[in-house]
């Protein structure tokens, strides 16, 4: 009787309190080395192969490769994220690749590569004048085996979300944005030390402007930098809905860059008090999207070689989307490129559970996503219609995400 009893305890709790969720995490300097540089170009400023910022021999901060590897079970989900502006499709590919070359133990199906968007790191797309042949040598091997040493290191942990809200403002004059700030706390289950801690803001790292020259992850650096100080771990940063959000200010200096990113910091390990346990078993689905391209500017781009984007024979891309769970609460989806906030705040809104991650330029960087209402319906403001792919690629994959993860 009293086995029986146990049993059917047992099969009353909840299986996501027993989910034994693992979690390893790497680090690397990206900064290119003075060859390197002198054949290399930053990126983010102006229209294609306008402004070139080449042969930058200063660096205000290094640049960083942070690694994330979790694992549950049989299922697994990593991260890759680069202090750049935008990550190529080859050179995503060639990634992978070497990953598969060295190791089986990594799912490179689901491994994600993502940057956050710094417009002081350097141009790994190809359209600001590129980076040389020997630093795309050298980050693809570093970027294979900094996912395999957060693999070998990953251990059990007890994870806790926040949410908290920072001053973002929309550039393109909406009264919305996504001012959310969404962080994952990862400390290790037996003695509750920090190991990790994941932050999910949107807002461009363009405090330092188009005349910097000097290699900076821009706020980022500074958020990180006071987070790891006072929580201690290892902070990895992802950038969100960031197509037409900002950080408001006239004073594009370090100084203020280093302002923000400790201001944000402070804000987060503030909303550390309200913490939530976070109980689960982690679930990994994909999702495809596929799409014609028809700025011809885009296009042209990619003919002459000059932009890192994989087209088939009808001028389509098709990349993978992840859409993550952790258990009930939380949630995670990755997305090629930088959404605007009318189309990535619905988006968001659909998520399933409280906690909600969305991860702009992961696996691709396709531009900007709008709306087909909004495009091209801000007087004097076009940046974003430029670097869109399609008027209608803001519309179709929300269609496409929106359906999948009902």
């Amino acid at each position: 009787m009293k086995t029986l009893s146990f049993i059917f305890v047992f099969l009353c709790i909840p299986q996501f309190a027993f989910a034994a969720l693992k979690i390893g995490v790497w680090k690397e300097n990206i900064t290119p080395t003075l060859s390197e540089r002198s054949t290399s170009c930053m990126g983010g400023y102006g229209l294609p192969l306008t402004n070139p910022r080449c042969g930058i021999t200063d660096a205000h901060d290094y640049l960083s490769l942070r690694a994330l590897f979790m694992a549950n079970n049989d299922t697994q989900f990593s991260l890759l994220v680069f202090d750049t502006t935008g990550v190529g499709d080859a050179l995503i590919n060639d990634i992978r690749q070497r990953v598969s070359m060295l190791t089986n133990k990594v799912d490179v199906d689901n491994l994600v590569i993502a940057a956050t968007h710094t417009h002081a790191g350097l141009d790994y797309q190809g359209i600001w004048g590129g980076i040389s042949s020997e630093y795309r040598s050298r980050i693809v091997d570093i970027a294979a085996r900094a996912i395999i040493q957060a693999q070998s290191t990953a251990q059990g942990v007890k994870i806790f979300a926040a949410q908290t809200h920072v001053p973002v403002s929309n550039r393109r004059g909406w009264g919305i944005v996504d001012d959310s700030v969404t962080t994952l706390f990862f400390d290790n289950r037996k003695t509750d030390q920090p190991i990790a801690t994941l932050v999910n803001l949107s807002a461009h790292p363009t405090i330092l402007d188009g005349n910097n020259i000097q290699y900076s992850s821009d706020y980022i650096a500074s958020l990180r930098t006071n987070i790891e100080r006072k929580r201690g771990g290892m902070v990895i940063f992802v950038n969100g809905i960031l197509g037409d959000a900002q950080f408001s200010t006239t004073e594009r200096t370090i100084e203020k860059a280093n302002e923000i990113g400790k201001l944000v910091a402070n804000t987060i390990l503030e909303s550390e008090k309200a913490k939530q346990r976070v109980m689960g078993t982690l679930n990994v689905s994909t999702i495809t999207f596929t799409h014609s391209v028809s700025n011809t500017a885009i296009l042209q781009l990619q003919q002459s070689g000059a932009l890192d984007i994989n087209l088939d024979d009808k001028n389509q891309i098709s990349v993978d989307l992840k859409y993550v769970q952790i258990g009930r609460y939380t949630s995670l989806l990755t997305f090629p490129g930088e959404a605007l906030t009318r189309l990535g705040l619905p988006i968001k809104y659909n998520m399933r559970g409280k906690y909600h991650l969305f991860i702009g330029l992961a696996n691709a960087s396709y531009g900007y996503f709008i709306p087909s209402d909004e495009f091209g319906q801000i007087p004097g403001r076009n940046t974003e219609e430029r670097f869109s792919m399609d008027k209608y690629a803001g519309d179709e994959i929300k269609r496409v995400i929106d359906s999948s993860i009902k």
